[in-house]
């Protein structure tokens, strides 16, 4: 690969990163005005209703539900950090590991309820595992600014 080829799959990597840190952010942001999640006892039992996925119902049920309140605060702050931090390329491949949990989770509570929450949260899942394995937090980043190796 010569250098203008490296450039350009950089610039890609770098897209992708940002696109992915907008749609978090967009969707914690999105959460703020609704309050919706200081009712997240009200979303977890609509999770749990008819979730195929019993042994993730009997989780949801069991440790999250009693903590509804922190939950509904944590997911909504999480999106917004995670959203933030990849944009700015900030603790990038562990946040985008982060985010891959979390998606994994969005897709086991939810993703039964609508047919294209679950290719969606695979597509998100991908994405960010591409930024996690690309190198992404190498370029146009905080990563590289503050941590780079070498002289």
């Amino acid at each position: 690969m010569d250098q203008s080829d490296a450039v350009i799959s950089a610039i890609w990597i770098v897209v992708l990163r940002i696109s992915v840190g907008a749609l978090w952010l967009r969707s914690g942001l999105l959460k703020i005005p609704t309050r919706r999640y200081r009712q997240y006892d009200t979303m977890l039992s609509e999770m749990m209703g008819r979730n195929p996925i019993r042994w993730y119902t009997n989780f949801l049920r069991s440790y999250v539900l009693p903590r509804h309140r922190a939950a509904g605060y944590f997911f909504v702050t999480a999106e917004v950090l995670i959203g933030l931090l990849l944009i700015l390329g900030l603790f990038t491949v562990p946040v985008a590991l982060i985010g891959v949990f979390l998606n994994l989770n969005f897709r086991l509570a939810a993703g039964w309820q609508n047919p294209s929450a679950t290719p969606l949260n695979y597509l998100f899942i991908i994405c960010q595992l591409i930024v996690v394995f690309s190198g992404a937090g190498d370029y146009v980043s905080l990563d590289a600014l503050l941590f780079r190796r070498g002289g």
